[in-house]
């Protein structure tokens, strides 16, 4: 009870306390305002009249604080009121706490929103149970296939067979699941059996029975995949993903116990994956089923990889065993590994064999899934977060700089509440929680600029799925997040507000006595001036980075691609879907052709595995005729791709010598091919390779092909683009090669799925959608169409994360440009009011206005000049760290760093410019009224 009777005495006292310094407060506002308009009719601007009144009346309010000092009171009611004082103050400057909050608000947003993006790409684990006892095969990632007993030099992908001989072998694992490699699966034609609609596209993908149960993820609905649906005999099994049955059935519970029919197989979809389920990677298009390896013959056919033993298409990922470490685990895998290779030694070709003693396997962390998503973004998202990172230097440079100024403003203030008993420390105290305070609130602004930031980010980089319903990354509040956001907000107050916390406890008591304007004059001038040489230097900096990622990009999307790009249209499809068997597509070609080719405006169309820039490739050894087989060491591999007759005039890639694959290249003919210019540098070198003969090893023949013409190098593949264009060949789609191994009697199937058409169309016509569904639907109304999009649009879709970036990283040296400039504006232009008195004895001298601005402009441009010296060596870091991100061109680029120069040197001129007019306006007697 004696406890309760102080606590309320206590806050009795605290309450009085507060009424009186709100009654004192009140006061003091109210002498002030009277002082002003006293001072107003004496002839002072409004400026200076509210200036003079605050001065003469702030030895009440030092008063106040002196007094409050010397009381003694605990710590967090001194916090409250230091908080309550620094609220006061703000309030009281409008403009200057919203420009402040504003100006932390762009950069602590901008900060926020890229670690949004590497919380979630780079640092955020799968939505498992334990996801720190989980371990992938490979260190790196790799889509989507690989062929072969020799991998590069580990093992990441397997095949069924070898799988199956880790699972049942390794024993450091609780559970080891495989599954298709390559994120997002395979894409099937999916329709309910009971709805008459037709079929949609969608994406499955094949995993191991224990799936799940490895990830310890159990069903939102109806129950997860187990062991037994992974089995030749079980009936046929799907799980759907949770946002498929959100967004395309409305989670109607019918779904669960229902037929899909899935390129035409029926499968019973037993359950729905919880919500936060995307599967093993990180992908813009995760997988909508997921279904058993064990009916992958029954939905893939003649592509079936399951029974292949040198097939290698799948991850793997296991659960460590309590007790097991992963350093034994790897041991005892990489032995594993050496007794199925010999098991397969007789399968094997003379190069496998050579390459057998480097074969191992090496085990990573698996707690964030497969990595390929996280590999291709990672140095992208370093380079996003050391500019914002720039960026928020230079407004906490701003900042710095406003606080400086406040401070000297109210220096006469802060002697007197020394000179009256206050402490330096409290004073600092003060300072420090004012910009605390102000770094939280444009914190918290902050983060709406950022959640919104994050959206934009995530609109123009995946769109391939309206409104991300694919990505797991959502821009909402999460505790990393916001974590974050408070963390650089308290930084970022404790970094701009050091300087001015120093000179508030640093101020000698007898400049109360004395005029403001002459001992203030040039107090904290080198302070504020090293704050914006920094400004300027990092701006340099960030305006060099865009310059070169910018110059990058358009020597990209310029580059000569040795095809057209104009009047080409792209049609994707998928003949797999629609049931279609290998024996059956070079007819069904034809008639796609055909079919095509009869739509008004249409000049000519081809069929090809893939066109150009389109993301897809296919590469196998090569066997020349007359040399000797490759050493384990020599790198024989290349491109290649399947066209039929007049692609090569279809999409503009002209043959230079020789001739094109033509209508006369026929199953029965002689097998051709037409090669590129790299494909002759590297094979053929010296010699005319027409007529010369070679072959792939995965059917171990070197005279297979006869090379029948050279097409011109055209740029393909959408990887290693700052490297020369690579060995590439093509090959007719109605010549089907055959395997000799008897398991491969059915020939080379999976090359011969084509699944692009590329039309040309005449010069003025113009090709609908309605147009090439029409000429579809006429060869066969279950032949999905993807989409369809012209050649430009395809080349320029894979340069848009290097667009992104570039974009990303010119707002940013824009908005640093911004605030430097604003910073040497508040600069100038306060440097320009303390030399009133100075610039009207000039004036009364003869000075006339262009002296004046020349000499505001003068040591304007000297700051400038001070922070290039500082940024230009910054600028050749940066290009180094910028690194392949240029793809070839040199980092030390003159012409983009005199752009920089360029465009920092105009930002100055016209922030200087205007307090240099405005100071060459001062006459005399406003001088002489100033002192």
């Amino acid at each position: 009870m004696r406890t309760v009777r102080r606590f309320v005495r206590r806050l009795g006292a605290w309450r009085r306390r507060s009424q009186d310094e709100a009654r004192l407060s009140a006061e003091i506002d109210n002498h002030i305002a009277l002082q002003t308009a006293e001072n107003l009719k004496a002839g002072l601007s409004p400026d200076e009249a509210r200036r003079q009144a605050v001065l003469k009346f702030g030895a009440v309010e030092a008063m106040k604080e002196g007094y409050r000092d010397q009381r003694g009171l605990p710590f967090l009611e001194t916090l409250m009121q230091d908080t309550r004082h620094a609220v006061r103050r703000l309030r009281k400057a409008p403009a200057f706490t919203i420009t402040t909050i504003l100006t932390l608000a762009l950069g602590i947003g901008a900060t926020t929103s890229i670690f949004t993006l590497v919380h979630a790409v780079l640092l955020k684990s799968l939505a498992v149970a334990n996801p720190s006892d989980l371990y992938r095969l490979g260190r790196q990632t790799h889509c989507c296939m690989w062929g072969g007993y020799s991998q590069d030099a580990e093992y990441s992908l397997v095949s069924y067979e070898l799988y199956q001989h880790f699972r049942d072998n390794t024993k450091g694992f609780a559970e080891l699941a495989g599954f298709q490699a390559g994120g997002g699966g395979s894409l099937f034609g999916v329709r309910r059996a009971s709805d008459t609609e037709a079929a949609q596209s969608h994406r499955g993908e094949f995993v191991s029975g224990n799936y799940f149960a490895m990830f310890g993820v159990r069903a939102f609905a109806g129950r997860s995949l187990a062991a037994r649906d992974d089995q030749p005999t079980a009936p046929p099994v799907a799980v759907m993903s949770y946002r498929l049955w959100q967004q395309k059935y409305g989670t109607d519970p019918s779904i669960i116990g229902s037929i899909f029919n899935f390129n035409g197989k029926p499968l019973t979809v037993i359950g729905i994956t919880p919500p936060g389920f995307f599967g093993d990677t990180l992908s813009d298009s995760p997988p909508d089923f997921f279904l058993p390896l064990a009916i992958e013959p029954l939905l893939q056919g003649d592509n079936t990889l399951l029974r292949i033993p040198d097939a290698h298409w799948l991850d793997l990922i296991g659960r460590v065993r309590p007790g097991a470490t992963p350093t034994s685990i790897e041991a005892q895998m990489r032995v594993e590994l050496k007794q199925w290779l010999r098991s397969h030694w007789g399968e094997m070709d003379s190069n496998a064999r050579a390459n057998f003693p480097r074969q191992t396997l090496y085990l990573s962390p698996g707690g964030a899934g497969i990595t390929s998503m996280r590999e291709a973004y990672e140095h992208w998202l370093q380079i996003l977060m050391t500019v914002s990172g720039f960026v928020l230097l230079i407004v906490c440079a701003n900042v710095a700089n406003l606080m400086l100024v406040r401070g000297i403003e109210r220096r006469q203030q802060t002697s007197l509440s020394i000179a009256l008993g206050a402490r330096p420390a409290r004073l600092m105290r003060q300072a420090l929680t004012e910009s605390i305070l102000l770094s939280l609130l444009g914190g918290a602004a902050g983060l709406a600029i950022a959640f919104a930031g994050t959206r934009l980010i995530l609109y123009f980089t995946f769109t391939t799925i309206p409104g991300f319903a694919g990505i797991p990354i959502h821009p909402s509040p999460s505790m990393p997040v916001l974590l974050f956001a408070f963390a650089v907000s308290l930084l970022t107050g404790v970094a701009f507000g050091i300087a001015p916390a120093w000179m508030a406890g640093r101020v000698d008591p007898i400049e109360a006595l004395r005029g403001v304007n002459r001992s203030t004059n040039r107090l904290g001038s080198g302070a504020r001036k090293t704050l914006v040489v920094l400004q300027a230097a990092l701006s340099l900096v960030l305006l060099s980075a865009s310059g070169l990622l910018t110059a990058a990009l358009h020597n990209l999307e310029n580059q000569n691609f040795g095809f057209d790009q104009d009047r080409r249209t792209v049609v994707n499809i998928d003949p797999k879907l629609a049931g279609y068997r290998g024996e059956q597509l070079t007819a069904l070609y034809q008639r796609i052709h055909d079919s095509l080719a009869g739509i008004p405006g249409v000049a000519a169309v081809a069929l090809c595995s893939y066109s150009p820039q389109n993301g897809d490739s296919w590469n196998d050894g090569v066997f020349v005729d007359g040399r000797a087989a490759p050493g384990p060491k020599e790198n024989n591999s290349s491109n290649f791709d399947r066209v039929t007759a007049g692609y090569f005039g279809v999409i503009g890639n002209p043959i230079i010598q020789g001739r094109a694959i033509s209508e006369q290249d026929t199953e029965a003919s002689q097998h051709v091919a037409v090669i590129n210019e790299a494909f002759a540098r590297k094979f053929f070198p010296h010699e005319n390779p027409i007529g010369k003969h070679f072959g792939r090893s995965e059917f171990g023949a070197a005279r297979q092909y006869e090379v029948i013409g050279v097409a011109k190098d055209a740029r393909y593949l959408t990887y290693n683009l700052e490297y020369p264009i690579g060995p590439f060949f093509f090959l007719p789609e109605a010549q089907h090669d055959v395997f000799p191994n008897a398991e491969y009697t059915k020939g080379d199937v999976r090359s011969h799925f084509l699944h692009e058409a590329v039309i040309l169309m005449k010069p003025g016509a113009n090709l609908s959608v309605s147009q090439i569904l029409r000429a579809m639907i006429a060869v066969d109304p279950n032949m999905p169409v993807y989409f369809m999009r012209t050649l430009r649009e395809q080349v320029a879709s894979q340069f848009s994360q290097q667009r992104l970036i570039a974009r990303l990283t010119s707002f940013f040296g824009i908005l640093s440009l911004v605030l430097a400039s604003i910073g040497l504006y508040g600069v100038t232009a306060y440097n320009a009011g303390r030399r009133t008195n100075e610039i009207g004895v000039r004036m009364a001298l003869g000075a006339n206005r262009s002296h004046v601005v020349a000499l505001v402009l003068r040591g304007a441009f000297g700051l400038v000049v001070f922070g290039l010296l500082v940024g230009l060596p910054l600028t050749l870091g940066i290009g180094q760290f910028l690194g392949h991100q240029l793809y070839g061109m040199s980092p030390y680029n003159p012409v983009v760093t005199l752009a920089a120069i360029v465009a920092l040197a105009f930002a100055a001129f016209v922030a200087s410019l205007i307090p240099a007019f405005r100071a060459s306006l001062i006459s005399p007697m406003q001088a002489l009224r100033a002192e």
